[in-house]
């Protein structure tokens, strides 16, 4: 998993490192960074699948193995460096010590390094997950084999038309559904009809059928589809999806998973996505607006991120337990004052500002 990202020069992270933890949560006001720290992962994605035919990449693995440095320039731009610190383990053993540093770039041939592999499957399957319950109104292909979830969920339909019909991935159907009655009672079952596509749609998959979406309260018999349910129903829906997904990304990212999703339903997204990262032993990164998401992490302030700007722009980055609450609980006790329990009610400390990452008032 991801130790440690170090960024510097990339839009506002002039020069930011966060520690990371298994599940980690980024908190601040809006264009304070922190799409930006997940677009910079973005960026490392594809300049690694693009090395070495890039000439501008420097690529360098270091630090018994591993540690990776990227190095991208620009004419017109300091370059961008990006270093990132992974755990990885093998049959073998753990950390596999080298004795000299290797490098290569440009056209050069990527040499066999232990946990190269490992590192390639944490980036190049990376995703940043921004469902768009606007793309599942409509009639979706089905026959495509998804076997994951797109990015904006666009391919809902046909990854849960897969999951239904073939033996080997029902019980990722039935825990879809299951986790569906746990959360909103008043649906029992995921329903999937045969429908007409719109002529776009058809153009697009001119060889396959389609379906729509719905969800069925089977003591009243109703079928609700897409189209008679909220936006709010929907996306949650698209996350039961990813945190169930067979084979979800090593890395897997979350803008705002609380949108649109009633306070009492966040406690028991972040059960499934706790779920999910113990079984499935992946890293998961979520960013958020809301306190009661916050209030999750009482019991692990080390894995939250603070982000904020500074009066010339650029983002600076404090991690909540080591440089918040640590130092001010530190102070009271050098001014004789009881320690403030602040993991009691992270949301409520927030809110009012006593944590930073807060909108800055204008004048």
């Amino acid at each position: 998993m991801l130790k440690r990202v170090s960024i510097q020069n990339f839009k506002s992270l002039k020069d930011v490192t966060l520690d990371l933890q298994k599940v980690n949560l980024l908190i601040g006001p809006n264009n304070s960074g922190k799409t930006n720290f997940l677009k910079a992962l973005e960026y490392l994605k594809v300049n690694y699948r693009a090395f070495p035919q890039r000439q501008d990449v420097a690529l360098t693995f270091n630090r018994m193995g591993n540690s990776t440095q990227i190095f991208l320039t620009d004419d017109n731009e300091d370059p961008v460096h990006i270093d990132v610190t992974y755990n990885f383990y093998s049959e073998e053993s753990s950390y596999k010590v080298y004795n000299s540093r290797v490098e290569f770039s440009g056209n050069g041939v990527v040499p066999n390094i232990q946990g190269q592999r490992e590192l390639e499957q944490l980036f190049l399957g990376a995703q940043i997950y921004k469902p768009d319950p606007n793309k599942l109104i409509q009639p979706g292909p089905v026959g495509i084999l998804a076997e994951t979830v797109n990015v904006d969920a666009s391919n809902l339909i046909g990854f849960l038309d897969r999951m239904l019909g073939n033996k080997y991935r029902k019980s990722v159907f039935d825990r879809i559904q299951a986790d569906l009655r746990t959360c909103v009672p008043e649906f029992d079952e995921v329903s999937l009809d045969d429908a007409s596509p719109t002529k776009e749609l058809k153009e697009l998959f001119p060889s396959n059928s389609f379906k729509r979406l719905g969800l069925t309260n089977g003591n009243l018999g109703i079928t609700y589809w897409a189209d008679e349910l909220s936006e709010g129903t929907l996306y949650f829906i698209a996350l039961l999806c990813i945190v169930n997904q067979p084979n979800p990304p090593k890395l897997l990212i979350l803008e705002e998973p609380e949108k649109g999703i009633h306070p009492r339903r966040i406690q028991e997204i972040m059960n499934f996505i706790r779920r999910l990262v113990a079984e499935k032993d992946i890293q998961v990164i979520m960013t958020t607006h809301s306190p009661m998401l916050l209030d999750e992490f009482a019991e692990s302030p080390e894995s939250v991120f603070v982000f904020d700007k500074d009066d010339d722009g650029a983002t600076f980055v404090k991690n909540l337990q080591q440089d918040i609450i640590e130092p001010a609980n530190q102070k009271n006790a050098e001014l004789g004052i009881p320690p403030v329990h602040y993991t009691d009610a992270l949301g409520e400390y927030w809110t009012i500002g006593f944590l930073g990452g807060v909108p800055h008032e204008t004048a």
